[in-house]
């Protein structure tokens, strides 16, 4: 071979070597944004996610605070009512005052069933029953229209009950906040 073809081989290989590596340094750079990329999207991923998770829990919080505060005076309030009328005071008062704790507790029962989990839920449930039980019983026992077991000894059990599945729900809410470990006993 001759020395031109030799030289412009050599070049050929030269450029050719320093397009090559040209092209191999632009592809790894390519890669390692690509991954750096995908590296920072998982992250802001598992950002939203853990934000969201909050936000849940946070919803939760609230609407466990305001589900109990008004269960529990609903319930207190079921209690008021059924002694007015056991010792056959005015109930026209004691009734109006059971209205708007029912009233307030639906509301607070009905956001609640949007946003809690299946097992605070069945909780939550169980204190629904006893409560709708109790004012049943004592909206027809104040409308002199009682059915049978529509008595007030049998609303004070029930009221007992009541009391019961509220500390019950209250736990299982506080579990599910991780504020507590399961109950024991």
């Amino acid at each position: 071979m001759d020395s031109a073809v030799t030289g412009l081989l050599a070049a050929v290989v030269g450029v050719g070597g320093t397009l090559g590596s040209a092209w191999l340094t632009q592809r790894r750079g390519d890669t390692l944004r690509r991954e750096e990329w995908e590296r920072l999207e998982r992250a802001r991923q598992a950002e939203l996610a853990a934000q969201q998770r909050q936000s849940g829990r946070e919803a939760r919080r609230t609407a466990y605070t305001e589900l109990n505060a008004a269960a529990r005076h609903y319930l207190a309030t079921l209690n008021d009512h059924a002694h007015v009328l056991r010792i056959e005071g005015d109930a026209a008062e004691s009734l109006a005052a059971l209205e708007t704790a029912r009233v307030d507790y639906r509301r607070r029962y009905a956001e609640a069933q949007m946003i809690v989990p299946d097992a605070v839920l069945a909780e939550v449930r169980k204190v629904d029953k006893e409560v709708g039980s109790v004012y049943g019983s004592l909206a027809r026992v104040t409308r002199d229209r009682p059915r049978d077991g529509d008595d007030l000894d049998t609303v004070r059990t029930v009221i007992g009950q009541g009391w019961r599945h509220l500390s019950e729900m209250r736990a299982a809410m506080r579990t599910d906040l991780d504020v507590t470990g399961p109950t024991h006993g």
